[in-house]
C-alpha cells in the first residue's frame, strides 16, 4: 500500500502527510499544507478537464468522421473506403502523436516537479500565482470556446432556418409553377374549345349561307321559269292569233277567187274543231302538278346564274393551261374557301379568298377574324386540283380546291 507523503519545501525530504514538521530539517510546514493541497487538487482538476476535453474532441472528431464516412460511402464506396483507411491511419498517427505528446508532457512534468522540489520555499508562492493565472487563462479560454460553440450553434441554427425557408420558398415556387401550368393548360383547353366552337359556328354559318344562296338560286330559277313560261304562252297566243288572221285572210281571198265552190266541197280540217282553253296565272299554278310545261328556247340570250361559265377567265382550271396572270388564275376562287400553307404540307389553313385585285389578294382567317393582304410577289406557289387537295400526313383536314403557299404572317403561332 502506497503511503501518502508531503514534500518539504525547504529540503525536499518526503515526510508523512500528517506530519507538522520536517524530520530532516525541522521546518514547520503546517502553513503550507492547505495551499499545497489546494494546488494539488487544482492540478488534478486541470488534468482531468484536459483529459475530458481531449476525449470529447476525440469523440466528436470520431463521430464527425463516421458521419462523413457514411455520407461519402453512399456517394462513392470505393472513395469512402480509401478515405476511411486514410482516416484510420491519420487517427493512429494522431494517437501516436498524442501518446508521444503525453509522454513528453509527463517527462516535462516530472522534470518540472523535480525542479520545483529543488527551488526555495519563497518561489512556491510565485508558482502558485502562475498556476492561478494559468487557471484563469484556461477558464477564460474555456469561456471563449463555449461562446464560440454557442455562436457556432446559433450560426448553424440560422443556416438551418434559412435552408428551411429556402426549401419552403422553392416548394411555393414549384406550387405556383404547377398552378400556372394548370391554368395555362386550362386556358389552352378553353382556347381549343372556343376554336372548335368557332369552327362549328363558321361551318353552320357557311351551311346557312350556302342554303340561303341555293334557296335564292332556286327562287330565281323558278321566277325565271315562270317568266319564260309566261313569255312562251304569250308568243303562242300571238302566233295563234297571227295564224287565225292568216286563215281568215286566206278564206276571204279564196271566196273571191274562182274555184271557191270546189274548195267548199273539201272536207273540213279537224284542227278547226280544237278548242284552245286559255288559263290564267292562278289556274296555271293550281294545275302545275298535273302536267309538265314545255320550255321553249328563248329567242335571245338569257342571262342567268350559269352565264358566268361563259367567261373563260372564271372557268374552273380543269385544262391547266397557263394563265395570263395570277389574277386570272385566282379570280375563279374569289369568295370561296381555299387553303393556305406556310411551307409545311402537313399544315393547311382554311381561309376565305375575299378579293383578287391586280397586285394583291385579301384573305379572311375565320378563327382570329383577321383580314390579311398578300402581294403577288410573296406567293411561293399555287397548287390546284379538280378533285381537291388535302394536307400531307396523318392529320385529317378538309379538301381544298386550291392551296396557296405564302410566308408565315406575324400573328401566326410559331
Amino acid at each position: 500500500m502506497k503511503v501518502k507523503t508531503i514534500t518539504c519545501p525547504n529540503c525536499g525530504h518526503a515526510n508523512n502527510f500528517l506530519a507538522e514538521e520536517c524530520t530532516q530539517c525541522g521546518i514547520h510546514f503546517s502553513r503550507y499544507y492547505e495551499e499545497l493541497e489546494k494546488a494539488e487538487a487544482l492540478r488534478r482538476h486541470i488534468e482531468e478537464q484536459e483529459k475530458a476535453e481531449a476525449l470529447r474532441r476525440e469523440q466528436e472528431e470520431k463521430e464527425r468522421q463516421e458521419a462523413e464516412a457514411r455520407r461519402k460511402e453512399e456517394e462513392e464506396k470505393a472513395e469512402a473506403l480509401r478515405r476511411e483507411q486514410e482516416e484510420r491511419e491519420r487517427r493512429e498517427a494522431e494517437a501516436r502523436e498524442r501518446e508521444a505528446e503525453e509522454r513528453r508532457q509527463a517527462e516535462e512534468e516530472a522534470r518540472r516537479l523535480e525542479e520545483e522540489r529543488q527551488i526555495e520555499a519563497q518561489k512556491r508562492a510565485d508558482i502558485l500565482k502562475r498556476q492561478k493565472e494559468e487557471l484563469e487563462k484556461a477558464e477564460a479560454l474555456k469561456r471563449q470556446k463555449e461562446e464560440e460553440q454557442k455562436a457556432e450553434a446559433a450560426r448553424r441554427e440560422e443556416e438551418e432556418r434559412e435552408r428551411r425557408e429556402a426549401e419552403e420558398r422553392e416548394a411555393e415556387e414549384r406550387r405556383q409553377a404547377e398552378e400556372e401550368e394548370k391554368a395555362e393548360a386550362l386556358r389552352r383547353e378553353q382556347e381549343e374549345q372556343e376554336h372548335r366552337e368557332a369552327e362549328a359556328r363558321e361551318r353552320e354559318a357557311e351551311e346557312r349561307r350556302q342554303a340561303e344562296e341555293e334557296e335564292k338560286a332556286e327562287t330565281l330559277r323558278r321566277e325565271q321559269e315562270d317568266q319564260e313560261r309566261r313569255e312562251a304562252e304569250e308568243r303562242e297566243r300571238e302566233a295563234e292569233e297571227r295564224r287565225r288572221q292568216e286563215e281568215d285572210q286566206a278564206l276571204v281571198i279564196a271566196a273571191d277567187a274562182p274555184g271557191d265552190a270546189a274548195d267548199e266541197n273539201q272536207p273540213q280540217d279537224e284542227t278547226e274543231d280544237i278548242e284552245i282553253e286559255e288559263l290564267d296565272d292562278a289556274a296555271i299554278e293550281a294545275q302545275a302538278g298535273a302536267f309538265d310545261f314545255i320550255e321553249y328556247p328563248p329567242e335571245g340570250p338569257v342571262v342567268d346564274d350559269q352565264a358566268e361559265i361563259a367567261d373563260p377567265s372564271a372557268s374552273p382550271p380543269n385544262d391547266y393551261r397557263p394563265a395570263a396572270s395570277l389574277q386570272a388564275r385566282l379570280e375563279f376562287y374569289e369568295g370561296r374557301m381555299i387553303g393556305l400553307t406556310y411551307g409545311n404540307p402537313a399544315e393547311i389553313q382554311n381561309v376565305k379568298l375575299m378579293a383578287v385585285s391586280s397586285d394583291h389578294i385579301q384573305v379572311f382567317y375565320p378563327i382570329p377574324r383577321h383580314v390579311v393582304s398578300f402581294a403577288y410577289g410573296t406567293i411561293v406557289s399555287i397548287t390546284e386540283n379538280a378533285e381537291g387537295l388535302s394536307a400531307v400526313g396523318p392529320d385529317i383536314s378538309p379538301v381544298f380546291p386550291v392551296v396557296i403557299e405564302l410566308p408565315r404572317p406575324y400573328f401566326h403561332n410559331h
